[in-house]
């Protein structure tokens, strides 16, 4: 039988999808499956590598892939008009901005572009990406460049304001001067004084480690935008992606993932924003070999990227960088095998 296609071009293929996949946990092979020419069992076996797949098989798949990644259809939550950001690693990156020790990379634009859209329609958007991504670092910066000229402000969701309700409004409330009063029963006139605080003084709501909150906390949430977006208050929910498979399997989220008007997936740096990083930290003395298991054993991560930079330096300065080198890095920060 001949082949159609290289196996090459179905890899890289099936590599895209199942990148998409792990950026959309709330999607499955079948989703995509009915929206194909194709069986749900003929895309698990093409994407479990069971099956080469030809022509029909991979044009499908990557028509679907970009439906998909255009909002034209699955947008998270099942909300039709929700406007969702391609993969940031589709960009084409040839470099890096640095301001200090802060790096500008593909996924701190993405950031911003949801914080500015979210302020500028008062809508509710929703950023997703791994831990260490820089989802964080990201959206501190856009705070800071937009100082003055946007009102915002950041919480970063914990283990007591993520599950208490009381907790949670009396976090919001103070950060914007309003006074908690004890006791639980005070939480209606805490949330009420909240809500028209906001109407007063429109606020960009950042809301980090989203994944944290409980489905009773993401309520609040829906309900201060309710109250309050009519008067131009946005939210930016940053979180692991784990929150979108809660978003579209738990009913009382539903309310909120209707809500969403703009998705963005991360996937943390790309390789070339990595190559451009260790350049400009001073890494240059690296062969290529060692660099891909540098860019293996990082995933993306800026923070793991980071941690092992700082090692090379205090401890390899002026040394070339091997691929044993970088082994035995990643092994001292994070037990990683050969």
């Amino acid at each position: 039988m001949k082949r159609e296609l290289s196996d090459e071009v179905c890899d890289a293929a099936r590599q895209r999808v199942r990148q998409l996949l792990a950026a959309r946990p709330d999607l499955r092979a079948e989703d995509l499956a009915q929206f194909s020419t194709l069986a749900a069992c003929t895309t698990r076996l093409w994407l479990s590598g069971g099956m080469p797949g030809g022509r029909e098989v991979v044009g499908e798949m990557l028509r679907v892939a970009g439906l998909v990644e255009t909002g034209e259809i699955l947008p998270p939550g099942g909300r039709r008009k929700a406007i969702v950001l391609p993969n940031d690693t589709q960009e084409q990156v040839t470099g890096v901005e640095r301001e200090g020790n802060f790096y500008e990379t593909a996924a701190v634009r993405r950031v911003a572009e949801v914080c500015e859209y979210c302020a500028s329609q008062a809508a509710i958007g929703l950023i997703t990406g791994a831990f260490g991504c820089g989802k964080s670092a990201a959206i501190r910066a856009w705070r800071r460049k937009t100082a003055g000229r946007v009102e915002s402000l950041l919480l970063e969701v914990d283990e007591f304001s993520g599950c208490d309700k009381l907790a949670f409004v009396g976090s919001l409330g103070k950060l914007l001067g309003i006074e908690r009063t004890a006791g639980s029963q005070k939480g209606c006139a805490i949330f009420n004084a909240l809500c028209e605080r906001l109407r007063e003084r429109p606020t960009l709501l950042c809301l980090d480690q989203g994944e944290c909150a409980r489905p009773r906390i993401h309520q609040i949430v829906r309900q201060v935008h309710d109250r309050t977006s009519d008067a131009g208050v946005g939210v930016v929910i940053l979180a692991a992606p784990i929150l979108l498979a809660r978003l579209s399997k738990m009913p009382d989220l539903g309310a909120l993932a209707s809500r969403v008007g703009i998705f963005a997936p991360l996937s943390g740096l790309t390789k070339s924003e990595t190559a451009a990083i260790l350049k400009a930290e001073g890494i240059v003395d690296i062969d290529d070999a060692a660099f891909d298991v540098f860019w293996r054993e990082t995933g993306g991560s800026f923070r793991r990227l980071m941690r092992a930079t700082r090692l090379l330096q205090e401890k390899h300065s002026g040394k070339k960088v091997t691929a044993k080198t970088v082994v035995g890095v990643a092994r001292h920060l994070w037990d990683v095998a050969a």
